[in-house]
C-alpha cells in the first residue's frame, strides 16, 4: 500500500499545478471528515480508475486518486469532529490522534498538497457522526474496559453546534485554504442503531433540522454551499432502493455513496454519470454482497486498529 509522504511547504504557492494540461482545467477537491466521505471517494476512484485509491494511516487516515478523464484530483482527510466542547480540541471520542484544530495547523495543507499537488478548488466539510459520539460515549480509552452508558444527545447541544461549533469549523477550514470554496455536507440517515448505541437515528435527524433552520437561499448560515447527502440518501429510500446500507447500519453502500461523490464533482464544473441503480434481490435494505464491501471492511479494521480495540467505531 502507497505510504504517504508528508512534506513541508512555505505556502500555498510552494506546489504548482499547470491547470490545463489535457485542454480541459483540472479541478482538485478535499473532502475533510469521515469514514462516509472515505467510502465514497474510495468507491468512486475504485469504479473510475479500476483500482483502488491511494490511501494512508499515518498521520491521520487519507485517500486520493486521479481521474485522467474527468482531469480531476479527488482526496479525502480524516477529522474527529469539533470535540466535545465544540472548540475543535479535544476531549474528542479519540483518545488517540490529533484534534481537528491540529490537524488542520499541523498536518491539512502539506497532506493536501501532496494528494492533490496544487490547491483544492473546493473543500467539503463533514462533521456529525464523531461529534454524536462524543457527546454520547464520551472518550473512549483503552481495551477491555465498559463502555460508558450512552448519554441522550440533548436539542440544546444540537443548537450549540449548529448555531456555534459549526461555525468555528468553517471558519478555520476556510482560514487554512483561503483560496477554496468551502461546502458542508450533510449526514444522511441511518439504517439501524449500531453496536453500541453510538448514535441513534433521532440524532441524525436533529443535526439535520437544525442544519435546514440555519439554511439560507440554500447556503448554510446564508454563507456556505450545501451538498445534501441526507436528502439523496432519503429519496433513495422514498424510491426503495435496495442495498443501500452496509451490514453496520449507518455506512451508506457503494451506490449513494457514488451518488453523493459524483454530486461533489457537479459543484466543480464535471458531468459523471450517475451508475444504474442497484436491481431488488432478497436483500431488502442492507447490501452485505458491495462490491468493495470486503476491501472496506478491511482497511475499517486497520485504521480502528489504532483505536480501542474491540470496539465497532466510526
Amino acid at each position: 500500500m502507497p505510504r504517504l509522504l508528508i512534506v513541508c511547504v512555505a505556502g500555498a504557492s510552494a506546489l504548482h499545478v499547470v491547470d490545463d494540461v489535457m485542454g480541459e482545467p483540472e479541478r482538485r477537491v478535499l473532502v475533510f471528515g469521515c469514514s462516509l466521505d472515505r467510502n465514497a471517494i474510495k468507491a468512486w476512484c475504485h469504479g473510475h480508475n479500476d483500482k483502488p485509491a491511494y490511501s494512508s494511516q499515518t498521520p491521520m487516515e487519507t485517500a486520493w486518486c486521479f481521474n485522467e478523464k474527468l482531469n480531476v484530483r479527488l482526496s479525502y482527510l480524516f477529522h474527529p469532529g469539533v470535540g466535545l466542547h465544540g472548540d475543535l480540541q479535544k476531549p474528542t471520542a479519540l483518545a488517540k490522534g490529533e484534534s481537528t484544530a491540529q490537524i488542520l495547523k499541523h498536518y491539512a495543507n502539506a497532506t493536501v498538497q501532496t494528494m492533490l499537488r496544487g490547491e483544492p478548488h473546493m473543500v467539503v466539510v463533514d462533521s456529525s457522526l464523531w461529534d454524536l459520539l462524543v457527546w454520547r460515549l464520551g472518550t473512549l480509552l483503552g481495551a477491555g474496559g465498559p463502555l460508558p452508558k450512552p448519554r441522550e444527545v440533548t436539542e440544546a447541544r444540537v443548537q450549540q453546534w449548529c448555531e456555534h461549533d459549526l461555525k468555528k469549523l468553517l471558519f478555520y477550514v476556510s482560514l487554512f485554504f483561503p483560496n477554496s470554496r468551502v461546502v458542508f455536507r450533510t449526514a444522511p440517515t441511518i439504517h439501524h442503531t449500531p453496536n453500541f448505541e453510538k448514535f441513534e437515528k433521532r440524532d441524525i435527524e436533529m443535526l439535520y433540522k437544525c442544519i435546514s433552520s440555519a439554511t439560507t437561499n440554500g447556503k448554510l448560515f446564508g454563507e456556505y454551499e450545501i451538498i445534501d447527502y441526507h436528502a439523496i440518501v432519503e429519496k433513495l429510500i422514498d424510491h426503495n432502493v435496495p442495498s443501500l446500507f452496509r451490514k453496520d447500519g449507518y455506512h451508506p453502500s457503494s451506490y449513494p455513496s457514488i451518488l453523493y461523490a459524483n454530486e461533489i464533482l457537479r459543484r466543480v464544473g464535471l458531468t459523471p454519470q450517475d451508475p444504474p441503480e442497484p436491481k431488488q434481490t432478497r436483500r431488502i435494505a442492507v447490501d452485505s454482497n458491495d462490491s468493495d464491501l470486503i476491501d472496506e471492511e478491511e482497511e475499517e479494521a486497520k485504521f480502528e486498529a489504532t483505536i480501542p480495540r474491540g470496539r465497532d467505531l466510526i
